[in-house]
């Protein structure tokens, strides 16, 4: 998902209930905070040679463990915060909103939104994990060659 397109969505849906699953059907509640909106820019080259360049905007989550609190999330925090962080550094709209969490049961994961669920009450943030893919080289001709 689009940094801006995530954007969007917290803004059209105003006063609902925000969680985040991830893939294993874990619901992240408790003391959870966004500690960190990043922006990373990516450089690369593949196995062919081929450079690539992308962003992506890292959204940090993280529950305070030891705490007992509760923490209340709707789409209107969240925005708030974009908002805060916005005025401090510059979104790339075209950017992919990836989601950072761990804890004590959670390896670190950079997650990817894999859907989201929006009814009248609340909005369901899916997170996914996507795999490591071989970015195929193109030979000389254009054309798809295989994996290195």
């Amino acid at each position: 998902m689009k940094t801006q397109n995530f954007i969007n969505m917290l803004v059209s849906n105003t006063k609902k209930d925000l969680s985040f699953i991830l893939p294993d059907n874990t619901r992240l509640s408790g003391d959870l905070h966004i500690t960190e909106i990043q922006n990373h820019s990516v450089s690369s080259v593949d196995c062919g040679g081929n450079p690539h360049q992308y962003d992506e905007t890292v959204v940090q989550l993280w529950i305070n463990e030891a705490s007992k609190d509760i923490a209340e999330w709707r789409t209107e925090k969240a925005l708030k915060i974009f908002e805060i962080v916005g005025e401090k550094i510059e979104y790339k709209d075209q950017a992919e909103l990836l989601v950072e969490f761990g804890d004590s049961i959670h390896s670190t994961v950079l997650y990817s939104v894999g859907s989201i669920i929006e009814t009248t009450r609340d909005v369901t943030i899916m997170l996914t994990v996507k795999p490591t893919v071989c970015k195929p080289r193109v030979d000389t001709s254009g054309e798809l060659a295989g994996c290195c």
